[in-house]
C-alpha cells in the first residue's frame, strides 16, 4: 500500500467564521441541537414513566432505529439529486410537526405506549433523511481544506450545548416544584410535553437560519454523474480503504450504540439519586468529554494516511475500556469519568473519520457514500437496541456494558494487530475517481 495523499496545499481560504454560509449552518445546527437534547432526555423518560419496563424502552428505540436504517440509503441519493439543504429542511419541518402532535397528545392525557411506538417510527424515518443530509451539507459550504476544522467547530459547539441542555431538560422534566407542592405523575408528563414543544420551537428557528444558506445541487454541477445509488456501491467496491473503514465502523457501532442508548436512562433510574436530574447530568458530562474530543480534532495535527487508522483504533480501544468501567459505576462520581472518556475518544475518532470521508470522496457522491457508511454503522441498531434491552431486563446492566466494552476493545485490538486494517487511510483513491 502506498499513501496517495500529496503534500497538503496551503490553505488560502478565508476564516471559517467569515464564511456567511458556514455561519448560518453553524447557528442553525447549534439551535437545533439545543432542542434535540430535550427530546433525547424526554422520550426515554416518557417510555419508562408510562411502562416502567426497560424492555419497552428497548423496543421503542429499536422501532425508531429500524426505519432510520432502512431509508438512510435512499436519503443519500436525495441529497445528491437535490441539495442536502433541501432534504434537511423538509425532514426537520416534518419532525417539528410530529413533536407538536406528541406534545398535544400528552397535554390532553391521551398518550399510550402504542402511540409512542408510532412516534418512534416517524422520528426514525425523518431522521433517516436528516442525518446524511446534515453530514453532506458541510462540504458544500466550506473549502475542502477546511473540512476537518469545520467539523471540529460545528460538532464542538453542539457538544458545548450538551453541557447544559440535558441538565435544563432534566430540570424541566423534574418539574421545578415550588416549596410544599407535591410531585405528581401528571405534572411529570406535562413537563415532558413542554420539553417536546421546546424542541419544536428550536427547530422552527433553525429552519429559518437554514433557509439563508445558498448551495448548488451536486447532481446539477457540470460533469456530475447521473444520480444513482449503485454508483455509491461501485465506488466502495473500488476503494479498499473506504470499504475496510466502513466495515470496521459498522462492527463497533453494533456493540456501542444499543447498549449506550438504552443503559444511561436505566443507570440514572436504578442506581443514581435525583432521577431525571442525574440522567441529564450524565449526558452533560459525556458532552464535556465530547467537546474536548472535537476540539482535539481541530487543534491537533491531522494524522497522516499511515497513522490515521492507528489513531482511530486507539480511540476506540479507550472507549471500549471506558464502557467496561461504566459497567461497575454505582454513583455519579464514578459514572461521570467513564462517560467523559467515552465522549473524548468517540468524538476525536469520529471527527477524524468523518472528515477523512468528506475529503476523500468526489463531491457528487458525498451524499450517497455518507448514507452507505451511516447505514453500515446504524443498520443493525434495531437489533443492537433490542438485544441490549433484553439483556438489561433479564440479566443486568453490568453484564450488558461488560460485553459491549470488551467487544469494542477486542475489535480495536484486532484492527491494530492487522496492517490491512490499521493502515486503511493509506490505500489509494480509485484512479477513475481521482481529481484531475
Amino acid at each position: 500500500m502506498n499513501a496517495t495523499s500529496s503534500e497538503p496545499a496551503v490553505d488560502t481560504a478565508p476564516s471559517l467564521f467569515r464564511n456567511r454560509d458556514y455561519l448560518w449552518l453553524w447557528a442553525s445546527a447549534a439551535i437545533s441541537s439545543l432542542g434535540d437534547y430535550f427530546t433525547l432526555i424526554a422520550m426515554p423518560w416518557l417510555v419508562l414513566s408510562i411502562s416502567h419496563d426497560s424492555a419497552a424502552l428497548g423496543i421503542v428505540m429499536a422501532l425508531e432505529s429500524l426505519p432510520r436504517a432502512a431509508f438512510m440509503l435512499f436519503s443519500g441519493s436525495a441529497s445528491d439529486r437535490f441539495t442536502a439543504r433541501s432534504v434537511l429542511l423538509v425532514s426537520r419541518f416534518l419532525f417539528m410537526l410530529a413533536l407538536v402532535a406528541l406534545a398535544l397528545m400528552l397535554l390532553g392525557g391521551r398518550i399510550q405506549l402504542q402511540h409512542l411506538y408510532g412516534f418512534a417510527i416517524t422520528f426514525g424515518l425523518l431522521t433517516a433523511f436528516a442525518l446524511p443530509a446534515n453530514r453532506a451539507l458541510l462540504p458544500q459550504v466550506v473549502e475542502r481544506s477546511q473540512i476537518q476544522k469545520g467539523n471540529s467547530a460545528l460538532m464542538g459547539s453542539q457538544q458545548l450545548i450538551q453541557l447544559f441542555a440535558p441538565v435544563l431538560a432534566g430540570l424541566l422534566i423534574w418539574g421545578l416544584p415550588t416549596a410544599g407542592a407535591p410531585q405528581t405523575a401528571g405534572a411529570d408528563l406535562r413537563h415532558i410535553a413542554y420539553a417536546f414543544l421546546f424542541n419544536a420551537g428550536a427547530i422552527a428557528v433553525a429552519l429559518v437560519l437554514l433557509l439563508q444558506i445558498r448551495v448548488t445541487a451536486p447532481g446539477k454541477m457540470p460533469g456530475a454523474v447521473k444520480v444513482r445509488l449503485t454508483e455509491g456501491f461501485r465506488y466502495l467496491r473500488q476503494d479498499d480503504g473506504m470499504r475496510i473503514a466502513t466495515l470496521y465502523m459498522g462492527c463497533v457501532g453494533f456493540f456501542a450504540i444499543g447498549p449506550l442508548m438504552t443503559v444511561i436512562p436505566q443507570l440514572a433510574q436504578q442506581r443514581l439519586q435525583d432521577g431525571a436530574l442525574s440522567y441529564g447530568m450524565l449526558y452533560a458530562v459525556n458532552g464535556l468529554g465530547s467537546m474536548l474530543g472535537f476540539a482535539l480534532g481541530g487543534l491537533l495535527p491531522k494524522p497522516g494516511p499511515q497513522r490515521l487508522g492507528q489513531v482511530m483504533l486507539c480511540a476506540d480501544l479507550v472507549a471500549g475500556l471506558s464502557i467496561a468501567w461504566l459497567a461497575h459505576a454505582d454513583r455519579l462520581v464514578t459514572a461521570a469519568p467513564a462517560l467523559a472518556l467515552i465522549g473524548v475518544a468517540a468524538s476525536y475518532g469520529g471527527v477524524l473519520g468523518l472528515s477523512w470521508i468528506q475529503e476523500r470522496v468526489p463531491p457528487s457522491l458525498t451524499g450517497r457514500i455518507l448514507s452507505i457508511v451511516m447505514f453500515a454503522v446504524l443498520g443493525l441498531t434495531p437489533l443492537s437496541m433490542t438485544v441490549a434491552g433484553l439483556v438489561a431486563a433479564h440479566y443486568s446492566l453490568v453484564l450488558l456494558l461488560t460485553i459491549s466494552g470488551a467487544a469494542i476493545a477486542a475489535v480495536a485490538l484486532l484492527g491494530l494487530a492487522m496492517p490491512a486494517i490499521r493502515r486503511f487511510g493509506a490505500y489509494p483513491v480509485p484512479a477513475s475517481y481521482r481529481e484531475a
